[in-house]
């Protein structure tokens, strides 16, 4: 028996065994009759009637309120699903279904308050997107399943290079973007730096074994928050990836 359903019953036991008691004490009220001679001689009258109330009325009461302990559980029990559901159709509608990072519409949005944010106190903005290189071949050789991999494995890669305050979010296929919240131009380099160790250093593990993934990062910084936006945040952080794409790849350019 649940918590609520206990305490109904209880509240409804306890309510049901007053009631005789307290159906004698009104009808002395009533009859303005306050000695312990006249309840005694209306107990020992009525005993019957006192004694029907003394077991049903406690059972009714108790039965009513196990009832709406009862109900009042499944009403908290589906409240809980439904902030639970409600939960899990937020996460689903900002977050990439297959690497668990922030999808594209949702990365749209953080540009948007980082860049609001960074106009608003005057602080430096960092935009880094990183391209895989020759995924395709990874698609081509091993199969679809395994490029999946590839790119989970890609994700948590980039989770674990970053700080805490920075916003990773897959942009599309094998692009992903990250904004580096007052990261000046040292900062920038050091977390590229850290993304192409962690690359080399760290195959990427599937089903058809370790594969070696190398990256091309392309950063820009915004020193003056006001000549950027939303469009220019993305076209000059994508500018560099493919001036890293062009230079050779598995590189950071800024």
């Amino acid at each position: 028996m649940s918590s609520n359903k206990t305490t109904g019953f209880l509240v409804g036991l306890l309510l049901g065994l007053g009631a005789p008691l307290g159906g004698l004490l009104l009808h002395a009220l009533l009859l303005q009759k306050y000695n312990w001679s006249w309840v005694g001689q209306e107990w020992f009258n009525h005993r019957f009637f006192y004694g029907y109330m003394a077991v049903t009325t406690p059972i009714v009461f108790s039965a009513f309120g196990c009832s709406l302990g009862w109900l009042r559980d499944e009403i908290l029990s589906k409240n809980k699903f439904l902030e639970h559901m409600n939960t899990i159709l937020q996460r689903r509608s900002i977050l990439d279904d297959m690497t668990g990072l922030y999808n594209h519409r949702h990365l749209l949005e953080e540009i948007k308050k980082e860049v609001e944010r960074a106009k608003r106190y005057q602080r430096p903005l960092s935009g880094m997107m990183i391209d895989l290189d020759d995924f395709k071949k990874v698609n081509d050789h091993y199969g679809h399943l395994v490029g999946d991999e590839v790119l989970i494995g890609v994700a948590e890669v980039l989770k674990g290079s970053v700080r805490k305050m920075d916003v990773v979010g897959r942009y599309g296929g094998d692009e992903f973007l990250i904004i580096l919240p007052e990261a000046a131009l040292e900062t920038t380099r050091h977390i590229a730096e850290r993304i192409l160790g962690n690359f080399q250093a760290q195959p990427i593990r599937t089903s058809k074994g370790p594969l070696p993934i190398t990256v091309s990062i392309g950063s820009f910084l915004f020193k003056d928050p006001q000549l950027v936006d939303l469009t220019s945040f993305i076209e000059k952080t994508d500018q560099a990836m493919f001036h890293a794409k062009g230079a050779g790849k598995n590189r950071f350019t800024a």
